[in-house]
Formats: structure tokens, sequence, C-alpha cells
């Protein structure tokens, strides 16, 4: 396989923001999500995929014990979507069930 996956966050994305807050945390996701997309235009002639996803809200210290995933339900999941990656992908910002995030 020709991948690469980015590990981002939902809080990355601009069309989803709707309530602000975590700056610094956001725009280090927000940059991470320009690398992910410029590299998939940049990787594209060598046929590599590129991709940025988010790995839920997942129990974990900074999720804390009300989130709704496991670390096993997440790490399913995202297995899932990168298993299912190909070209058509490409550039693409997926969430741990596949389903496509707004950049």
């Amino acid at each position: 396989r020709r991948q690469v996956v980015m590990m981002s966050s939902r809080m990355g994305s601009m069309g989803e923001n709707a309530v602000g807050g975590e700056v610094a945390y956001r725009s280090s996701k927000a940059a991470l999500n320009a690398v992910t997309k410029s590299l998939s235009i940049d990787l594209a002639p060598r046929v590599i995929t590129v991709v940025a996803v988010h790995p839920g809200w997942v129990q974990t210290d900074m999720g804390g014990p009300a989130a709704a995933l496991t670390p096993a339900q997440s790490v399913a999941g995202l297995a899932e979507v990168v298993l299912g990656l190909g070209p058509a992908s490409n550039g693409g910002f997926l969430n741990h069930d596949g389903t496509p995030i707004a950049w």
C-alpha cells in the first residue's frame, strides 16, 4: 500500500467549527490538514494516497471517561478505513467510521 495517513481531529475542520475555543489545538490540527491536502496533490502523480483521519471522541486522558468510543473501537474503525483507502480517497478527511468530514 502506498498511503500516508495523518491522525487529525474534527476540531481541525474549519467547515465544522461552530463553537470556537481551543484555539491552539484547533490551529495545530488545521495546519496538519493543510499539510495533508498539499501532500495529497504533490504525491498524486506517484499514486500515493494521502488522507487525514479523525479517531472520534475516545475515552483517553484527553477525551475523558464520558467519551463515546473506547480506544479499541476507535482503532477498529480506523483500521477499516485505512484498509478501504484507494486512489479515489486521496485528499480526504475521514471520520473513524469512514464518513467524510468538511475541511
